[in-house]
Formats: structure tokens, C-alpha cells, sequence
């Protein structure tokens, strides 16, 4: 079954109202978690609801968070999640982000207090929509290894950068510093699928292909063994450190505990082209670097050569059109929170136009 967008953000939005969130807040939730699986990204889509309901009914996460500013200027801000979800709080930073960058040329907003925020491509495409090259960061709970740990060090904190790109709308790249997000190990696990080797350590520090290690205390490898370490090292300053936001062990993106915060850090970086360099259309020479770059003859048994963002651009196109495909751990995290929530999921939902 292929399921409407605008119908799946509605029910999200309808379940998040149900957990205290406002209605503003919920579909804004809504919309950012859709989008992940609208663009292939299911890992940080709607298969993530259920850890927000729960975070939201046992009153670790702020239902009723108001995201306030605790230090500004002209190119910066420092902005207060309120321990609430971490979507709106990071779309509050985005546009403040922008509208600084408007006058300022470039400008920097950090947020603390706050929790998982979905896809950091989500916020980085975002500004790019809107003419501005952007850099987005955050942090996250204890889950990856160095190449040489045995065990969780430090969190694979995910960075995204985008850029106006003219007919191509803008190039996205959005990843987290692990050789592939958890999100995508737990639907492994809950698919009974096993994993290649070197996305994940068991607890003894063994490589290892079952997926279910993970839950067990396992950790997640870095991509490109100490680069991918050390990006993670850099997103931990930028967004953790510089933002006044809890570090490595103190962190806990999926807070239940009320008497306790997640303090996620994100950074969210505004750069507006159009002030640095007058006169010049950056998006049409983006274009164009795309053009060559695309245009590039493919390596043997290759069909295309692919701009970053490009697939996922793809596939929210045709997603918007014929409807989403939603993987057996979504529809199994969804029912979960329709039983949590009492708020029935499928009826209405599959897409019509299909």
C-alpha cells in the first residue's frame, strides 16, 4: 500500500496533539519526520514516532516547551530548546538563522536543552531553498566507536551541508558520522535482516552481522574508520560544546526520565551569497557545477553519475505523486504508538490517486 503524504502528517500530527504537544509544534513534528520518508530516508521518518510518544508520555521530553533566545547579535544567537521536542526547536533556529543571515551576510544559531531532531538534511535543504548555503550539526547519545574502542565513546552526530543549485534546487549532503545511522540497524533487527561487516561492534568490541548486538550495548562503527571519528569529535564542539549542551555520556537524545534532560546541542549555519558576493547568482554557478560534474562519463556497469541530494530529490518527487512506500518497521512503529495513543492507524491513509 502506498500511503498519502498530507494524510501520514495529519495522523502524526494527531498523535503528537494527543501526547500535549501543540498543534503548531505537532505538525511541524509531523512534517519533518514525513519528509524523512518521503525522500527514502526511513530511518529518521515516522519509524521514529513511537520513541517521541514515549518520550512525550513519560514527561522526559517537554510537551509544552516554548524555545526561548539566551544570547544574540547581529550574526549569532544561542537559543534554549526548553527540554522539548527537537524538530520545532530546530526549525526556530533555522529561520533565525536566516533572518540574521538576510543582514548579517552569515550567521550562526546553537541550541541546547533539546533532543533528536530527525534529519539534519531536513533543515540544511531548508535554508538552501531559500538561496542561503547552509551547515547544520548536532549531537547525540553515546552509540558509535572509535576505530580502536571497544565499546560506545562518543555519539555519531550527524552534519549536513546544502546549497542553492538553480534547476537542480539545491545538492544535500546529510549523514551521520557512523557507517550507517542506527535507525537503520533497528529496522534491520525488527525485519530479522543481518548487516554487513563494519557497521557494527557487539559489546566485546567483535565485529559482528546481527543487528540485534545493538540493543545489547553493541556500537556503531565510524565511516572511513578515523575520519569519521574525528568529524564526530568536530560535531561535538560546534553543536555540544559551543551551544552549552550536555557532552558525550550526558546526552540522551531519547530522555524518559522527567526529572532529567537529553540537552542535545545543534548548530544551524547561515551563509547568504548575495551579500558576500554582489552581483553574482550563486545558485545558477552551483548549477552549473552540477552540470559538469553530471555530465561526467559513468565508470563501467554505472548508469549515471549522481549529485548529492539528487536520489532523494527523486524520490520525494515521485513519492509526492504516487504515494509513500513505508518499510514493515515503520507500520510495526506506527501501530505501536496507535496502541500507546488510541488513535487508530491505516484508515484513510492509503493514497487515493494510486
Amino acid at each position: 500500500m502506498k500511503y498519502c503524504p498530507e494524510a501520514l502528517s495529519e495522523y502524526c500530527a494527531r498523535t503528537l496533539e494527543v501526547c500535549g504537544v501543540c498543534a503548531k509544534d505537532a505538525r511541524t513534528t509531523a512534517d519533518a519526520l514525513v519528509n524523512a520518508d518521503l525522500r527514502g530516508i526511513h530511518s529518521h521518518g515516522l519509524v521514529r514516532l513511537i520513541g517521541y510518544v514515549k518520550c512525550l508520555q513519560t514527561g522526559g521530553v517537554n510537551a509544552d516547551a516554548h524555545p526561548f533566545i539566551t544570547a544574540e547579535g547581529p550574526s549569532y544567537a544561542a537559543v534554549n530548546a526548553d527540554r522539548g521536542l527537537g524538530i520545532p526547536a530546530s526549525v526556530y533556529a533555522t529561520t533565525l538563522a536566516m533572518e540574521k543571515a538576510r543582514t548579517a551576510g552569515i550567521a550562526m544559531v546553537n541550541v541546547c536543552n533539546s533532543h533528536h531532531h530527525g534529519a539534519c538534511g531536513y533543515y540544511a535543504s531548508t535554508m538552501a531553498d531559500c538561496g542561503f548555503l547552509s551547515m547544520v550539526m548536532s549531537t547525540g547519545d553515546v552509540i558509535m566507536a572509535a576505530p580502536s574502542s571497544a565499546g560506545r565513546i562518543i555519539g555519531n552526530n550527524p552534519f549536513s551541508y546544502a546549497a542553492p543549485a538553480g534547476r537542480h534546487r539545491f545538492v544535500c549532503f546529510d549523514a551521520a558520522m557512523s557507517a550507517v545511522a542506527a535507525g537503520k540497524i533497528s529496522m534491520c533487527a525488527q525485519e530479522g535482516k543481518p548487516i554487513p561487516i563494519g557497521w557494527l561492534k557487539d559489546p566485546l568490541g567483535n565485529d559482528t552481522t546481527d543487528p540485534n548486538q545493538y540493543d545489547l550495548g553493541g556500537a556503531l562503527m565510524p565511516f572511513g574508520g578515523h575520519k569519521g571519528f574525528s568529524l564526530s569529535v568536530m560535531v561535538e564542539c560546534f553543536a555540544g560544546l559551543l551551544s552549552g549542551a550536555a557532552s558525550l555520556e550526558n546526552i540522551h537524545a531519547w530522555n524518559c526520565d522527567p526529572n532529567s534532560t537529553g540537552d542535545v546541542g545543534h548548530m544551524f549555519l547561515a551563509v547568504n551569497p548575495d551579500l558576500l558576493h554582489p552581483g553574482q547568482n550563486l545558485a545558477q554557478r552551483v548549477e552549473h557545477l552540477v552540470d559538469e560534474l553530471i555530465n561526467a562519463k559513468p565508470a563501467p556497469g554505472a548508469d549515471r553519475v549522481l549529485f548529492p541530494g539528487q536520489l532523494e530529490q527523486e524520490r520525494e518527487a515521485l513519492a509526492r505523486a504516487e504515494g509513500v512506500d513505508l518499510p514493515d518497521s515503520t507500520l510495526a512503529a506506527l501501530h505501536e504508538s496507535a496502541r500507546r495513543t488510541g488513535i487508530p492507524f491505516c484508515a484513510g491513509l492509503e493514497n487515493k490517486n494510486v
